[in-house]
């Protein structure tokens, strides 16, 4: 998956500022090469019973999916913090997963953003999680394209 570093550290604030609960964004780009991110948008985690979860909310989904669609992009996937643990997925993580969608977990460990994953669900059995590669593309590749 492609990104830029100023993107990637927009979810890093994100996922800081939630602390210590999960934090919760869609990935807008596009979806070929393995995913190019254009754009992160913060989304609200509804979950406010346990600070292990994030619960996405439909309305502020369909909105984003609206303002990528009108710029001729989508969402290739989401982002979410693991409040002092790996940024691996979790059993969770498998079951809520939306097919075909990049996920990118960032590891905040005492408050402060530790590591980065990219997963996406493996196409064939074991229903499973691989990891992506993580790229960091030029900014001045943005304005080229």
């Amino acid at each position: 998956m492609k990104i830029t570093d100023n993107l990637l550290k927009q979810m890093y604030a994100h996922a800081t500022e939630a602390y210590p609960r999960e934090c919760f964004g869609f990935l807008v780009g596009t979806p070929e090469n393995g995913g190019w991110v254009r754009r992160v948008v913060r989304g609200t985690n509804l979950n406010t019973d346990r600070t292990d979860r994030f619960e996405m909310d439909p309305l502020e989904f369909v909105k984003t999916a609206r303002a990528a669609e009108d710029d001729g992009f989508d969402i290739i996937g989401f982002y979410h913090s693991h409040p002092d643990w790996l940024a691996i997925p979790s059993q969770t993580d498998i079951l809520s997963e939306v097919e075909g969608s990049l996920y990118v977990i960032v590891a905040v460990h005492q408050g402060h953003p530790h590591n980065t994953g990219v997963w996406i669900i493996a196409d064939d059995a074991p229903r499973r999680f691989v990891q992506l590669p993580l790229e960091i593309v030029d900014e001045r590749e943005l304005e080229n394209d």
